[in-house]
């Protein structure tokens, strides 16, 4: 029983998924589904190797200027291999098992740590500017569904969150918290500005060929006849951040009401946007077989 109230905080997204499909039409569901353009849809699907490859390369550039060397296809092999523990674990917390490979081949703790997070931190970046400039640009957002209160609302949730976090590792053991925290400023002391700008360029780059792949997906049930590929961007964004939540498997329940609340304002149908939902979910599994070559090449374990 006690393992299941640890554990119980995951099924939280199931049972939004069951509410929310609870009075669904299921036969406008079922004739939707007939009707996807399967071509559109193997596009996007094709589109995540370009995507994973400028995720792997993005870290490889962050371990460079870290001093840290791997070659494109090892950066990749051991993206990819973490990448599957990512994919099923809550919140892709699995990401993080990359440290193991740094670990491996004598690399500190907290070095390798600092790469991991730092290639969260740019997709955390871009997604706050991308909002920003959303908020401008897309009326729909900036006075009704969101606006500046709610932006800053959240950020400083998330900052207290980190604090709260910070705060536990220090009281918990001083000594080791400092070590960690002298040894990651000594690595970001290497980043110069060039460092990080071309960085963000990749972060740019990712993110866009993610808002591609989207954007097919919608195109294959002809959705993007309804919204266009500024808020669809936008919307697949703030899923991601969503998904980052350790309250469900894959997003799964917490992506529907997200893209519910952000595109029921346009007038499509409920059974519309979870087919959409489903399919980004798909979309998202996708790239199963690449990750477990990855695996294979490079075990984890």
């Amino acid at each position: 029983m006690n393992k299941f109230l640890k554990k119980g905080y995951l099924l939280v997204g199931l049972f939004i998924f069951i509410w929310i499909i609870k009075d669904i039409d299921f036969n406008y569901f079922k004739n939707s589904l007939s009707k996807i353009n399967i071509l559109y849809f193997l596009l996007a699907i094709i589109l995540n190797l370009p995507n994973i490859f400028f995720k792997s390369y993005r870290w490889k550039k962050i371990m460079d200027t870290q001093k840290i060397f791997y070659s494109i296809k090892n950066s990749f092999l051991m993206y990819g291999s973490g990448s599957l523990l990512g994919l099923i674990t809550p919140g892709k917390l699995g990401d993080f098992s990359k440290i193991i490979y740094l670990k491996k081949d004598d690399y500190s703790f907290s070095r390798a740590f600092l790469g991991n997070f730092l290639d969260k931190f740019f997709d955390l970046l871009f997604i706050l500017i991308f909002g920003i400039i959303a908020l401008f640009f897309l009326p729909l957002i900036s006075y009704s569904i969101f606006n500046y209160y709610t932006l800053f609302k959240w950020l400083g949730l998330i900052i207290l969150v980190l604090l709260v976090i910070i705060t536990f590792f220090y009281l918990k053991n001083k000594k080791v918290f400092y070590d960690f925290i002298l040894e990651i400023s000594t690595d970001i002391k290497k980043f110069k500005l060039k460092d990080m700008f071309y960085i963000f360029l990749l972060t740019v780059a990712q993110w866009f060929s993610y808002f591609l792949i989207i954007y097919f997906i919608a195109i294959s049930i002809n959705l993007h006849h309804h919204v266009g590929f500024f808020y669809l961007s936008f919307s697949s964004a703030l899923v991601i951040l969503t998904v980052l939540l350790p309250i469900s498997i894959m997003g799964i329940g917490t992506r529907e009401a997200v893209l519910i609340f952000l595109l029921t304002p346009f007038g499509l149908a409920k059974e519309t946007i979870i087919l959409f939902s489903l399919l980004i979910l798909i979309n998202y599994l996708s790239p199963f077989f690449i990750y477990l070559y990855c695996w294979i090449k490079k075990p984890l374990l």
